[in-house]
């Protein structure tokens, strides 16, 4: 019986199969639905009354978004994963070798495992629907893709097209997917069924390589490099270097796409998709794919949160109209920048008319660069820019969704904004949010009239590239706001968590701890670029000392200050660091830094530093880049560990979506619960007693890591 699937046959002799999973949300091809799909293809062969199908989605706004990966994640071996590949393969190959042809009716979103089936289709008509993207994400799981996709892209669309959409995850529209020549036609959607209902009565065509075609100069280039081997060796070079510049060979599967396609180019389409099937096999197996997969569970774990139906009752309409914004500094303009951009209304409020300008012409920038790129159009852009609206007093928030503030890190500037807010004639659904990087939000709310509608929204800067927003609740903060907040974050296209009140939260106290650290082995005779490189060398994004001087070396002093009072039996405070900040420098954003920059541009290390740290405490002058690393991982993974067991995280899940998305924990690792999972929580205590005995209680190993040590226990134990 048909579960998955709807057969139907039209009086002009074309096939039409229907696929809408009742079970789910969306599209997913598991292994039940490809069994259902391959009774499919063999009932379509025997079909004498089809001359032609169309497969197409029964969901609007999708078609298929690619396959099961708790199934890929459930592979054990190698040699599963490879099998596994080879029969999704060979049931598209089954589409491929029809005689009678097959079109892909792509409506909507056709990613991973839905663009290879549409890949090994005669035909493949896409509708103009802006919501209709095409893209072979895999590379973000720590895979390849492993059903024809480094076969079939390639020799569709080119090389450097196909290597380009495999190696980056981009996805296009049909407009452009049409320019490449990765569909035949881009229709209306009211057209799409029609249109690809014809294609199915024109017959077969053998698939062929196709230039990406841009300018004839290009055209010609491009066939030049493609068509021989030499020139995709040079093409591969070029990609190997651009991979390695961007990964620091830190993610295989890049690698292994290169290797795939271009091996698999010459060799004939079987051959080259064993090549494939065995490269994704090896890949699934590994520990950056288990990491990356993890990631994918723990973002869709977070946002099943306690609070997600609160607001159900009390609000019809859950979108979110307007923004009521107090602060027009950097945080302040990237906030409404990205407001503006996802359509919302900003009520914009700073006393001062020059820094409402710079805002303003930072919001401009912005929508300008994206016009320049052909993202937006003119009136576009000012459409956005008009829904940005400064004045030099809180004006009308009274009447706005959500008012975020978002000024200096004092907790009486904070206060005297509430109570000036709260003065007005407020509304019943009024809700109050601080952007604050370290303040307790109940210090914030102490004398509020409606501490109820307090929480925190702290933000990451720059925030129209930071993903992350850490939602702060008190004790007190009802329900309903959390989820308003939290719609508000959707509606921004942030990743969130929620995450309860405390000195610093989750991510300032971890990153606090992190950075005095790197300070400490600063003061300990380390060089600068020492400590960043073996960090970055290690796979995180951005050195610590570098850090420090984006985010501003006064603003990590007091962020260091504000934990040293709430931690002072662990948190221990660099030496020389009150001296630097006392220097007049505040990194990039003065020029003058532990780094020396001209014209914004970050250049060598300042050697005048070293003036300000005492040669006597010269202990780590010659540490090692492994030790260096380790002592702030670890001291990183233990602060972490401590936030899950006071309470402060709600689970493990939240805690690596926040150091992944938000403060640069290298991906491939997992974030902290991942990569103590990987490592053995007892391994994870010994080394933090080993770092101890020799550096001091920071190092104490939690309790929680010392239970789980005992226990033999996974933070994460289905993923085992």
């Amino acid at each position: 019986m048909a579960k998955f699937f709807r057969y139907q046959t039209g009086s002009d002799g074309v096939a039409v199969l229907t696929f809408d999973r009742p079970d789910k949300d969306m599209n997913i091809l598991s292994e039940a639905v490809l069994r259902e799909l391959n009774d499919h293809l063999d009932h379509f062969a025997g079909d004498s009354s089809a001359k032609g199908m169309v497969i197409t989605s029964g969901k609007s706004d999708q078609f298929i978004v690619g396959a099961d990966i708790t199934e890929i994640q459930s592979l054990k071996t190698e040699e599963e994963a490879t099998f596994g590949a080879s029969m999704m393969q060979a049931l598209f190959s089954k589409i491929a070798g029809s005689p009678k042809p097959v079109v892909a009716a792509i409506n909507g979103t056709c990613l991973g495992g839905g663009l290879e089936m549409s890949l090994a289709c005669a035909w493949r008509v896409a509708n103009a629907n802006p919501k209709t993207k095409m893209g072979l994400p895999e590379i973000q799981l720590g895979v390849i893709p492993g059903a024809g996709g480094t076969q079939r892209l390639p020799r569709l669309v080119g090389i450097q097209s196909g290597l380009d959409m495999i190696l980056t995850a981009k996805r296009v529209d049909g407009t452009r997917a049409l320019k490449m020549g990765l569909v035949d036609a881009c229709v209306p959607d009211r057209m799409l069924l029609d249109v690809a209902r014809q294609f199915a009565l024109k017959g077969k065509r053998p698939h062929r390589f196709r230039a990406t075609p841009v300018t004839f100069q290009q055209k010609m280039m491009t066939s030049a490099l493609e068509a021989n081997p030499i020139g995709r060796r040079f093409i591969a070079k070029k990609a190997r270097e651009m991979v390695m510049k961007t990964t620091k060979g830190f993610y295989p599967a890049a690698f292994k796409a290169i290797d795939a396609v271009i091996d698999g180019f010459d060799l004939p389409i079987d051959k080259g998709l064993e090549l494939e099937a065995k490269s994704f096999g090896a890949l699934a197996q590994t520990r950056v794919s288990k990491s990356l997969i993890h990631l994918f569970h723990a973002t869709t774990a977070v946002k099943k949160h306690p609070y997600k139906d609160a607001g159900q009752e009390r609000f019809s309409d859950r979108e979110i109209r307007s923004v009521g914004l107090v602060g027009a500094g950097f945080m302040g303009a990237g906030i409404a920048t990205v407001c503006a951009d996802k359509g919302i209304r900003v009520l914009f409020s700073d006393p001062s008319t020059e820094s409402l300008g710079k805002a303003l012409a930072h919001a401009a920038a912005f929508f300008g660069k994206k016009l320049k790129r052909k993202r937006i159009k003119k009136f576009e852009m000012e459409q956005r820019l008009a829904h940005i609206s400064p004045a030099t007093s809180p004006t009308g928030f009274n009447h706005c969704d959500i008012v975020i503030e978002a000024v200096f890190e004092d907790v009486n500037l904070k206060r005297k904004i509430l109570a000036q807010l709260e003065s007005q004639k407020i509304h019943d659904d009024w809700i109050f949010a601080s952007n604050t990087s370290a303040l307790p939000i109940h210090e914030i709310a102490a004398q509020s009239k409606h501490p109820e509608r307090i929480l925190g929204m702290h933000f990451f800067s720059p925030v129209e590239k930071m993903p992350l927003l850490e939602i702060i609740t008190t004790d007190k903060t009802a329900p309903w706001v959390v989820a308003r907040a939290f719609d508000l974050g959707n509606a921004m296209n942030k990743q969130i968590i929620i995450v309860k009140d405390g000195p610093g939260f989750y991510t300032t106290r971890a990153l606090a701890f992190f950075l005095a650290e790197a300070s400490l082995v600063l003061a300990e005779g380390a060089k600068i670029e020492a400590i960043d490189g073996a960090l970055t060398e290690s796979g995180w994004p951005v050195g610590p000392i570098t850090l420090m001087d984006e985010v501003g070396i006064d603003v990590g002093a007091h962020v260091l200050e504000t934990m040293d009072k709430a931690f002072p039996d662990r948190l221990k405070s660099p030496p020389g660091l009150d001296v630097v900040k006392s220097s007049g420098r505040l990194g990039r954003k003065n020029g003058k830094g532990f780094y020396l920059y001209k014209d914004g541009k970050k250049g060598a290390p300042d050697p005048d530093v070293y003036k300000f740290l005492d040669p006597k405490n010269a202990t780590s002058a010659n540490a090692s880049p492994e030790e260096i690393a380790t002592r702030c991982t670890m001291v990183f993974i233990n602060e972490s560990a401590r936030c899950l067991e006071d309470g402060i995280l709600p689970s493990a899940y939240e805690g690596d979506v926040g150091a992944v998305f938000g403060l640069g924990f290298p991906p491939f690792l997992g974030g902290p619960f991942r990569y103590v999972d990987h490592l053995g929580a007892q391994a994870v205590v010994e080394k933090l007693r080993e770092l101890e005995s020799r550096h001091g209680a920071r190092f104490k190993p939690a309790k929680i890591l010392v239970e789980h040590a005992e226990g033999k226990k996974l933070f994460f134990p289905d993923e085992a």
